[in-house]
């Protein structure tokens, strides 16, 4: 047994040993030093770098020659360079120690390589071509070309076109190879020489998987060139090629790898890509922020003056990067500039990565959003699309929710609510398309009314059920109409206004029936104002035409009827009651539970209202005084309106049995028809959606109670997960009861009567507790309202405007996104992105 002390065989056999390893060692070192994604990397870093400090040299000359130079500015500025620089160095220390690492590495494992390693001839099994050996081997035997009599056929390709090779390829294109292994089309020269300069943007199809697109090999005329064109008279080929030849000339080939102007074009690549790349940082942050803001990207027709250039533009006047970017387009291949709107909506794609209503362009819209539960414990709710609503019966409507959750990979086993406006495609109990989605999927996914749309509902039909009330909101409508038409009649209205203590007037809202309590508002604040300046409209006879002063005139006696004041005041404090609980009921983070408890209270609260005559009596004795002040009589105005007839004698002979009909009464019964119309709805609401949920109500409603967690309970509870889950399966109830009824007992001394200290309990506990967690995660799960999908529409209306719509559908689908989920936006790192 030899030893390290023993000396060789023969020095002969010594010296041969230390000459292979030297020339693996020297093949390992070419090969290496020939990829352009390694050292030359950082050269291109420190090009980069000297780029900077051409800048402070800038700097310093224009400090100089200043006159009374600004320190400020100077060391802004200053600061700013250097920033850049120290950034810029950091990478070049983190980025060189990791290459210096991957040598060492890539140096060891090629050296334990045989460099007379055998590589298979077919290009499928080939693997990478690591040593000059493999090389010379192959360039020996020359490429791959057998000539079947039948080659095999794709079948992914249609029947009508070309399914097959055709051996005739060979003598068009000497270096094309077939694989019998893979059955594709390689590149005999690009297999062996892949990497090098002029080879960064390749296809690298024809060296690793293959091409077998028969149908596109061949050209069709000199606008539409075929694969194989294409790829044999590329840069990428031609490089490949000349690394090619040059092999032939001189195996060693070390005088190429060392030329000069090669490095130095691969210093400057490196340099360019840096460069290009903190020019679409920038870009991509202009996308963003334009996105998010929800403003125009393309301006009146000319793309030079969008929005999108111009920021582009203001950029680039102070930002030499920019600038630079900006006048070497025409200096360019194609004159690249990433600012034309197919680049915008590439950008808008990579920043990515149900309800409807109509757009401006009078397509219906389907906007389909999640609610789920964090790891945190906290609700959450994401836009996942908005799409062209094509169908608006249930079932269409189903279909499309399903295939966009499948689509965006969400597991539907796991759908558990589903909640939709009170549209009768999308709610109805038949054929809407909550029956529909829990066919589609499989179980029930129970269905939970949007509860905001049901109260704004609700008051749309108690308002309706009286006529003084609705006439009332006709005439609100009617005073914004007018002044808001015209700027004469506004300003006449403006002079008036004393702006810090009066409201403007606003607008009613067509859908949302809880914002009028601002216009109410609004108009009462300004009552005195507004009957000024309808005076001084309809009495100017020189200023204003007939038509305006004969409308200011009507809506000046209106304003002082008795029916418009005492229904403004009554209004006021019940639109404000409902506004409140709407706002409350679309907060993201508000369990089924809370907003069952906060219906409820409302519901209570305006039933105190109805039965509280004495109350009435004093707003209507306020509404009395109120007008006494303006010189009116309410007494006499109510009887010129509301005269009480009485029946013929012949049908009621003793008139005199009647009801009394006086100005309280009367009022008293409109108010009770609007306050009886609401309860009644609400009511019915409320219990029905508390019955679906029956179990998590009885076990979590406030006071907490431990009598309430019955096994039975507890059953009824499981049921509502989805039945294929395994939360539905679980046959251990006597466990979760327990889970439940500790989790209570924490509870149970708090000062709060709401969900959230029981779901935070359950949070804090979910590892010793985790069926009590996922009941109270399942809770908080169910939605309340789909107010996520109606602030989406209000971004539309911002989106796709009258100046937008002719916008693609992809695009605006795209914008809506980035705009309502502006919190996800803003945490993306453009940089990142950026070297994608």
């Amino acid at each position: 047994m030899a030893t390290e002390d023993d000396p060789p065989e023969s020095l002969e056999a010594e010296n041969e040993t230390a000459k292979n390893s030297t020339a693996i060692e020297n093949e390992c070192l070419e090969e290496y030093e020939f990829d352009e994604s390694s050292w030359l990397l950082c050269a291109g870093h420190i090009e980069h770098i000297v780029s900077n400090l051409v800048e402070c040299r800038a700097l310093l000359t224009k400090l100089k020659s200043y006159s009374t130079p600004n320190p400020i500015i100077f060391l802004l500025e200053s600061q700013h360079i250097i920033n850049n620089i120290n950034s810029k160095c950091e990478l070049f220390l983190r980025s060189s120690k990791t290459i210096s690492q991957n040598i060492s590495n890539t140096f060891e494992d090629q050296l334990n390589q045989n460099s007379n390693q055998l590589i298979e001839h077919d290009p499928g099994k080939r693997g990478p071509v690591i040593t000059s050996s493999q090389k010379q081997y192959l360039i020996a035997i020359g490429p791959l070309q057998p000539e079947l009599i039948k080659y095999p056929v794709n079948n992914n390709i249609d029947k009508v076109k070309r399914q097959s090779f055709n051996s005739s390829w060979f003598n068009e294109y000497p270096k094309l190879e077939y694989s019998l292994a893979t059955e594709a089309a390689y590149c005999f020269v690009c297999s062996l020489f892949p990497k090098g300069a002029g080879k960064i943007f390749s296809n690298t199809a024809w060296v690793n998987e293959g091409v077998r697109t028969w149908d596109k090999m061949k050209s069709r005329g000199k606008s539409k060139l075929g694969k194989l064109e294409q790829h044999f008279t590329s840069l990428s080929y031609k490089a490949s090629l000349s690394d090619y030849c040059s092999f032939m000339k001189n195996t060693n080939h070390i005088d190429v790898i060392m030329n000069r102007t090669k490095r130095n074009e691969l210093i400057t690549l490196e340099h360019e890509k840096e460069f290009n790349r903190q020019v679409i940082v920038i870009l991509f942050d202009i996308v963003r922020t334009l996105s998010k803001q929800g403003l125009a990207f393309r301006g009146d027709g000319d793309e030079s003056g969008s929005n999108f250039n111009q920021i582009v533009q203001l950029i680039s006047r102070h930002n030499p990067l920019m600038n630079r970017w900006i006048k070497d387009i025409s200096m360019r291949s194609y004159k690249v500039s990433y600012l034309g709107s197919r680049s915008q909506n590439e950008m808008i794609e990579i920043l990515l990565m149900a309800d409807t209503t109509p757009d401006i362009s009078h397509k219906d819209r389907l906007a389909v959003c999640v609610r789920y539960i964090n790891n945190k414990g906290e609700a959450m709710e994401r836009l996942l699309e908005i799409n062209e609503g094509i169908d608006k019966t249930g079932l269409d409507t189903a279909k499309q929710i399903v295939g966009i959750l499948k689509k965006n990979t969400l597991n539907t086993d796991s759908l558990s609510f589903q909640s939709y406006d009170f549209a009768s495609n999308m709610s109805g109990s038949l054929n809407g398309a909550q029956v529909h989605l829990s066919k589609l999927v499989g179980h029930e996914v129970y269905y939970i009314p949007c509860q905001a749309h049901r109260m704004n509902t609700f008051l749309e039909h108690g308002c309706n059920t009286s006529l003084i009330i609705s006439n009332m909101i006709s005439n609100l409508e009617s005073l914004y109409v007018f002044f808001s038409a015209g700027t004469k009649c506004y300003s006449v209205l403006n002079k008036e206004m004393d702006i810090e203590n009066k409201l403007q007037l606003k607008n009613l809202s067509k859908t949302r029936w809880t914002a009028r309590a601002e216009s109410i508002e609004a108009v009462w604040n300004s009552f005195e104002a507004l009957c000024i300046s309808l005076h001084n409209i309809y009495s100017n006879s020189s200023y204003f035409d007939g038509p305006t002063r004969t409308k200011a005139l009507g809506l000046h006696k209106k304003m002082h009827s008795f029916d418009f004041i005492v229904s403004l005041k009554f209004m006021k404090n019940i639109m404000y009651k409902l506004k409140m609980l709407t706002e409350t009921l679309e907060k993201t983070n508000l369990c089924i539970i809370d907003a069952a408890n906060l219906v409820d209270v409302t519901i209570n609260n305006l039933d105190e209202i109805n039965k509280d005559n004495e109350a009435m009596d004093n707003l209507i004795q306020k509404a009395i005084s109120f007008l006494s002040n303006l010189g009116i009589d309410p007494e006499a105005d109510f009887k010129l309106h509301h005269r009480q007839k009485k029946p013929p004698s012949r049908l009621d002979p003793n008139s005199n049995t009647q009801v009394i009909y006086n100005i309280n009464t009367f009022y008293r019964k409109e108010f009770k028809y609007v306050l009886s119309t609401l309860i009644n709805l609400s009511k019915d609401n409320l219990k029905s959606c508390i019955d679906k949920m029956k179990p998590l109500f009885q076990m979590l409603s406030y006071p907490l109670k431990k009598e309430n967690i019955s096994l039975d309970v507890i059953t009824s509870a499981m049921l509502l997960f989805p039945s294929n889950t395994e939360e539905a399966k679980c046959k251990d109830i006597d466990a979760v009861q327990a889970e439940m009824e500790i989790l209570i007992g924490m509870c149970l001394d708090s000062d709060s009567n709401t969900f959230d200290i029981l779901m935070n309990k359950s949070e804090e506990m979910k590892h010793i507790l985790p069926w009590a967690n996922k009941i109270c995660k399942l809770a908080l799960t169910a939605p309340v309202s789909v107010a996520t999908n109606e602030r989406s529409f209000s971004k539309l209306r911002l989106i796709k405007n009258n100046l937008r719509s002719s916008m693609g559908d992809n695009r605006l689908d795209s914008l809506m996104i980035l705009s309502v989920e502006k919190d996800v936006v803003d945490k993306l790192d453009i940089n990142k992105i950026a070297t994608l």
